[in-house]
């Protein structure tokens, strides 16, 4: 599964964060799950376009049954919000709906270091494992919402969606966000309602999930010791100014590798 999720923001990078699934990767988690999930169905067939948006066609002169056993146009639009002035049925519309910041310590873990295990094997075959800081960790976690609206123009088609819409995140597809770092903990469905909609009607209903996710900062550890130099000359510390005694001068280099494997 692939959110196609990229960020124009260089602040993540400067700071360190490798991950901070609070609003944009959950939103669009949910929206390629339910795309794929919904790919596979032959009546409620999603169809993308060449550009990954919900393939919405004119359908003058299209037959009724389009898209039902070909690719011609979708037959449910999956998606954030609609991109055209006209509204396009069934739909499910998802939304984040808030989120909240819960600490998983007092600290944030601050300070926590990580280290990395390298084995070194010399010519003779002895084995030698070296332990290296490698970067400081700090997390926490975000408890939040995601809602998907579903709006159609039947209450048998608004009360399909919502079931195969709940047993896909509660069931189906809950290991594989879990993978992805957003935890599904719960859902709650609204009451089924309908509205006015030019000569008939629109039936809604909204699945609210309750979701927790976390992000994550590695700062690097760039001031570790690789080697340490050691020069000593020889001479009579005892003048003003002191002598030293010409080429006799000792220097040598103590690498911290070197220092390890012979400890």
């Amino acid at each position: 599964m692939g959110t196609g999720n990229t960020f124009r923001t260089d602040l993540y990078a400067i700071h360190n964060y490798v991950q901070n699934t609070q609003v944009v990767a959950p939103k669009e988690i949910f929206i390629e799950t339910l795309r794929e999930f919904f790919s596979q169905d032959s009546y409620y067939h999603y169809v993308r376009d060449e550009w990954g948006f919900p393939k919405v066609t004119d359908h003058t002169d299209l037959l009724n049954d389009a898209g039902y056993s070909d690719d011609v146009t979708t037959r449910l639009f999956i998606g954030e919000y609609f991109r055209f002035d006209a509204r396009y049925y069934p739909a499910l519309l998802v939304r984040a709906a808030g989120s909240r910041y819960v600490p998983i310590s007092m600290s944030q873990n601050h300070g926590a270091v990580v280290w990395i295990n390298t084995v070194f094997v010399d010519g003779y075959g002895n084995r030698t494992t070296v332990a290296t800081p490698d970067h400081f960790k700090e997390n926490g976690a975000w408890e939040g919402s995601i809602s998907v609206d579903v709006e159609t123009l039947s209450p048998r088609s608004r009360d399909e969606l919502v079931e195969l819409a709940s047993i896909l995140f509660m069931n189906n597809k809950r290991i594989q966000l879990q993978n992805a770092g957003v935890f599904v903990k719960g859902l709650n469905t609204s009451a089924p309602t309908e509205s006015e909609d030019r000569n008939g009607k629109l039936f809604k209903q909204s699945i609210t999930y309750d979701i927790r996710s976390e992000w994550r900062r590695e700062i690097p550890i760039s001031s570790v010791v690789d080697a340490i130099n050691i020069c000593v000359d020889f001479g009579n510390i005892e003048t003003q100014p002191v002598q030293e005694a010409p080429n006799l001068r000792i220097n040598t280099t103590v690498e911290l590798l070197e220092a390890l494997i012979g400890s």
